[in-house]
């Protein structure tokens, strides 16, 4: 059940944004085919030192690196990354304005705000999915639940009565508890914190909420540290050894396809030769054991796709996000 002061957001393109630049130093010199020693400007549509934000900026310093040029990561935050990416989607087709998303900018936000300039992948360049980012349901070190067992029996006991903390509104972990009430036959109090993963988090340390569904990475100092406990989390089976004693949705029994997955894209329109060398540099990067490595360390997991698996990737992620849209509206009604 989401709250009753659920507020439906629709971005609007004409916000003013402040940018906030930070500029990685410049990676080599040398001249490449592509982009022809010419200096990148990557832009994050998130601001600098969250948990985000690292992704973009380590992927286009590797980028750099790969191309033998200069990246520059420019902070663009707001609109749900729209701002961001409206910069990336109207800059010149020439390949020198890469962007970081994910399926919350690009996917979600088209579907439910007309106002935007991109609605489709048919107008922006997918080039690669870089990252996946499980987020995993959590619960203070206190907190009566050991498993993700013990809170939905308690959940079918108590319906509505079991407070979790998400990000957003319209948001992929928000996604994840409307499925779940979905798929186990549960009633969740859904609670949006304006304030983002780190507020849900302080709340359920604190007690005022009872579970939370972060971006694991993003919380790891508080599970390694034992202040929270993972119950389950978005990620494949792997993921287990990342969040000892929790277990992946999926081997529960429940599809719940929403990790927080970045995206590389550009400017719709790039020359085919343009598009190709750059999708090939950039799976190179996220295909290369340099970037598993710093994936691995940050608490991400390296997702390299690119061309038709890309495609997929967001075909098939557009048609959970609207389903998953569906069940927010139903449940929004019902609350």
């Amino acid at each position: 059940m989401i709250k009753p002061t659920w507020r439906k957001t629709l971005t609007a393109i004409a916000i003013t944004a402040t940018v906030a630049a930070s500029g990685c130093a410049p990676q080599g010199g040398g001249e490449g085919a592509w982009p022809g020693g010419e200096q990148i400007t990557y832009v994050i549509p998130y601001a600098p030192g969250g948990s985000t934000d690292p992704v973009g900026r380590e992927f286009s310093r590797q980028l750099g690196d790969a191309v033998d040029s200069s990246a520059i990561v420019e902070n663009l935050p707001g609109g749900d990354e729209t701002i961001g990416l409206t910069k990336v989607i109207q800059a010149e087709p020439d390949g020198l304005t890469l962007g970081l998303s994910s399926a919350t900018g690009v996917i979600v936000q088209p579907l439910v705000n007309e106002n935007l300039p991109f609605k489709s992948a048919k107008d922006y360049t997918p080039i690669v999915k870089m990252v996946e980012a499980p987020n995993a349901l959590v619960v203070a070190a206190n907190s009566p639940y050991k498993t993700l067992d013990d809170l939905i029996a308690d959940a079918k006991q108590r319906p509505g009565q079991i407070r979790v903390g998400t990000t957003g509104e319209l948001t992929n972990n928000t996604f994840v508890l409307v499925s779940l009430e979905d798929q186990a036959g549960v009633d969740l109090n859904i609670v949006p914190f304006s304030g983002g993963a780190g507020e849900a988090v302080l709340a359920t340390l604190g007690g005022d909420i009872d579970a939370a569904i972060p971006t694991a990475a993003g919380q790891r100092s508080f599970i390694d540290s034992g202040q929270l406990r993972a119950l389950a989390h978005t990620g494949g089976a792997a993921y287990n050894e990342v969040l000892p004693g929790s277990v992946s949705f999926t081997d529960a029994g429940f599809d719940v396809p929403f990790s927080s997955d970045y995206i590389t894209v550009a400017a719709p329109g790039l020359p085919d030769d343009v598009r190709e060398e750059i999708v090939a540099k950039a799976g190179e990067v996220a295909g290369s054991d340099e970037w598993a490595a710093w994936c691995k360390e940050a608490g991400f997991v390296a997702d390299p796709l690119s061309g038709t698996e890309l495609d997929d990737w967001i075909s098939k992620t557009t048609q959970a996000s609207e389903h998953a849209i569906k069940l927010v509206e139903q449940s929004r009604q019902q609350g």
